[in-house]
Order: structure tokens, then sequence, then C-alpha cells
């Protein structure tokens, strides 16, 4: 059987064919100089020039004037022609003289000599992407703000409600009845309350603009420093809970957030296991499609798993007041498992204990 070969001829129409037909972007060619040589329908559309309105024409127009005196344009083929490609983003110019935010690559073209024929110039239309950047940052900086104004002035006033709170029960206790010794006791437990909530959110604010620092971490050493720290924190609790730790394996991350992940988790372990007369936690490790699998595991008070989906969310809490606590960390153990890369999850029975489980990619 003899197989077709098809003509070259044929193959380069095709694919001058295809270029010029893509619409989501700007696909042209440049001569040395500079000067446009071919036109696509990208092009068109994005840049709002017919090809009998550009070619011949210096590629510099698509640049702003500023930009173009600065010599921007010399700049990028100078580098193309040194490194073989160039990639810049930036405004660029339309037609109607309307900006719009580029992705833009230009490669050196050489023949079998090594001698420069020109330029492929590719551009994307990004505009919409910077407007969601942009607006991010405005909303980052507004959040901030934020967080400077509930950190500095609302801590006063709280700080005050609950000092005068402490005073009037230590100098005028003696003479209130119960009633208003108990109601005094709810205020200025409210405002410590309300002062640890405030804390638990500028917590969870700061995380989402906190920069990891990813390095070699020794999972089994993070559990065992935080497990010391808890039963030195729980000194008085009678008996302590046993704490069973398995093979943990190493893996990358950044070490003060995913030490308060244990932090948090080990830390409800206690909590939830306090009642128990035999209370257990343990802390261990498998892997599945390539990833760690951590887990912490405790035979506690539990929850339904009807609300489940309610975990994770900021100030959330599926406990009453017989479990301290102000709803805050399991939503950061979630947004720093997700920073990650990671997946976390739980699964319990009430009065039969809870597990979590977390994901983080394998180095």
């Amino acid at each position: 059987m003899t197989s077709r070969r098809t003509p070259f001829a044929t193959t380069e129409e095709s694919f001058r064919l295809l270029v010029e037909g893509v619409q989501d972007y700007a696909i042209f060619m440049l001569d040395p100089e500079g000067h446009v040589i071919s036109w696509n329908k990208g092009a068109e559309r994005i840049k709002g020039y017919a090809p009998e309105e550009i070619l011949g024409h210096h590629f510099s127009r698509f640049y702003p004037p500023d930009a173009a005196a600065r010599g921007e344009p010399t700049a990028h083929l100078a580098v193309a022609v040194r490194d073989g490609r160039v990639e810049h983003e930036g405004f660029r110019v339309r037609q109607n003289g309307s900006r719009f935010w580029a992705n833009v690559v230009i490669t050196a073209l050489r023949d079998d000599d090594g001698r420069l024929v020109g330029f492929t110039k590719v551009t994307r239309d990004l505009t919409e992407r910077k407007q969601t950047a942009d607006d991010l940052a405005r909303a980052h900086a507004e959040l901030e703000a934020f967080s400077y104004s509930v950190s500095h002035d609302l801590r006063a006033p709280l700080r005050a409600i609950s000092g005068y709170a402490q005073a009037l029960l230590e100098d005028h206790g003696p003479s209130l009845n119960a009633e208003g010794q108990r109601m005094l006791h709810v205020v200025r437990d409210s405002a410590t309350r309300m002062g640890q909530l405030i804390d638990g959110l500028l917590a969870f604010s700061r995380l989402g603009r906190q920069a990891l620092t990813r390095t070699p971490l020794d999972m089994t050493s993070i559990v065992h420093s935080v497990v010391e720290e808890l039963r030195i924190a729980e000194q008085g609790r009678t008996p302590p809970p046993e704490v069973v730790i398995g093979t943990l394996p190493a893996t990358t991350g950044d070490a003060t957030l995913v030490r308060q992940v244990f932090a948090n988790l080990l830390g409800n372990a206690f909590k939830f296991s306090a009642q128990r007369e035999a209370a257990r936690v343990e802390v261990g490790a498998g892997e599945e499609g390539g990833e760690a699998v951590y887990f912490v595991r405790d035979n506690g008070a539990g929850f339904d798993m009807r609300y489940a989906d309610k975990l994770f969310a900021v100030f959330t809490r599926l406990h009453g007041a017989e479990f301290a606590g102000t709803g805050i960390g399991l939503a950061l153990v979630h947004r720093i498992v997700q920073r990650h890369g990671g997946r976390i999850w739980a699964n319990s029975v009430p009065n039969a204990g809870a597990t979590f489980y977390f994901t983080l990619p394998t180095p």
C-alpha cells in the first residue's frame, strides 16, 4: 500500500489559513526592522486595524506614546534577537486610541544560515484579568485598612469594658447581690471573648496575604513539639489523654503555618476528648494518589456529619458553651491547607470521636 504524502505547499497553506482564522490571539509577522508583514483575524479584532491599514507600518504604533518614546519597541526586538524571544505585559494601543492590557511574545526567526529574517508576534488581550487583579488588590488594601481599624480602634473600648467590670467586681463586689455579681462577670467575660474573636478574625485575614515560605518539614518533630506544648498547657487535666503518634512522612511547606494546622487539630482533639475517662488521640498518615494524607483522630464528643459542610466556616461552631472556642481555628486550618495545594475533610460519629484528614503534596 502506497502512502500519500501531503505536498509541502499544501501543508504551508493550511497552516497559514489556520493562523489567519484565529480570533482570540493577535498573530502576525514583522520584518527584521519591525514592520508588519502579515495580519490575522485575531489581530484585526484585538487591535482594530484592517490589514490594508497596518501592513507595512512599524509595530511601534501599538505602544503608548510614552513607551514608544522611551524606545521600548526597539528594546523588545533587541532582546528577542539576543535571547530568541521576549515576553512582556503592559498597555498597548488600539486603532481607535484606547488602551488595553496585553501579554506579548516576540520570537526571532532565522534562516538555515542563522540570519535574522523577521519576527513572529503573538498578543493576548488580558484587560479583564488585569481589572480583576486590580480589583483584588484594592480589596486587599481595604481589608488591610479594616484590619488596622479593628485592631486599634476596637481593642481600646473592649479593654475599658473588661477593666471596669473587673474593677467593679474587686471594689464593689461585696455590696452587690448575687445577680449583680453574675451580670458583671458576664460583661467581663463577653468583652474577653469579643477580644478573642477579633484576634481570630485578624489572624484569618492576615493569612490570605501572608506569603508561603516552603522548606522541608519533619512532620513527626512538629507533632511531638505541639503535643508537648499542649501537655504543659493542660497539666491540671486528670487524666491526660493518651497520644499515639504514627509514622509521618516528611514533606515541604511553610513550617509556621503547618505547625498551626497541627496545633489547631490537636488542640481540638484534646479539648473534645477532655470528658472521656480514657481519652485517646492518634496522629498518623498514609498516601493516596501521590499525596501524603495526614490525620488527627480522637475518641471525644464528635459531631453530626449532617453539618460537616459548616465545619470550616468562620465563626461556625457545632458545640455549645461546654467547649470553649471562637469558631476560627478550623477556618484557619482549612485556608492553610488550601494555600499549600491540599485538601481537608473530616469523619465523625456523635459521642464517638472525630477524625480530621488533610493532604499536602509530596516533595
